[in-house]
């Protein structure tokens, strides 16, 4: 009976173990070519609509996602503020959780203006969903972008692959109702995995850090005047 519930426990220690990594990747940020809206259904945008913008794809493995990362594109001289996400069954459901997030310097990091004058920016945030079983079809959603001077601008979720997007299949949203298929384009870039973002860093670990490279400065000094 030991021998067994130790066989058990190692199977169960390996299976957790290969669950780790990403559940879906649909390429890289290309920051240059397209993206699709993301500031509805609450926020609209510079035309005056409200679009946001769905991502199904098959999930690679089994278990819980707690980050996602996706490219971002936003008029210069804009900041992002805040992103809501969704994560479902089907395109733009919630029932495996939604949430916002507060961007900012460590979530949200500038890559550089295109040649259409947009910021393009590297997120990376937590996100709450329920489990997924590895081979079936989820969908992320993101929306009600919204910048730090107002909601006055445009966000935008990058298409990879020079524009013609990744594997994912994309749906777009106008004023709430789903419009379906992204005009032929496939999905946006973004990265669903159970790795942790990086954190922010807390005031104390900051000026314990501080204390160490003041502390390692004396030392310096010490052996320099040995």
């Amino acid at each position: 009976m030991r021998t067994a519930s130790f066989s058990l426990l190692t199977i169960l220690c390996l299976a957790l173990t290969a669950s780790a990594g990403t559940f879906f990747n649909d390429g890289g940020i290309d920051g240059n070519d397209n993206a699709m809206l993301i500031t509805g259904p609450d926020n609209p945008n510079l035309q005056g609509t409200v679009l946001d913008t769905a991502n199904g794809f098959v999930a690679a493995i089994y278990g819980t996602p707690n980050t996602l990362e996706f490219g971002e594109w936003i008029q210069t001289g804009f900041t992002p503020a805040s992103v809501s996400y969704e994560i479902g069954t089907s395109a733009f459901g919630t029932d495996l959780g939604s949430g916002t997030v507060t961007q900012d310097s460590y979530n949200s990091r500038f890559l550089f203006t295109n040649a259409f004058g947009w910021d393009v920016y590297d997120v990376i945030i937590s996100v709450t969903s329920t489990f997924m079983t590895g081979g079936n079809t989820y969908w992320v959603s993101l929306s009600n972008a919204s910048d730090a001077q107002g909601d006055d601008s445009t966000e935008a979720w990058d298409i990879p692959n020079r524009g013609s997007g990744g594997p994912a299949t994309c749906n777009i949203r106008q004023s709430g109702i789903n419009l379906g298929d992204c005009s032929g384009l496939g999905g946006e870039s973004f990265t669903l995995s159970d790795v942790e973002p990086p954190s922010t860093p807390e005031p104390s670990s900051i000026m314990l850090f501080g204390s160490g490279v003041l502390g390692l400065a004396g030392v310096l000094r010490r052996r320099l005047n040995i």
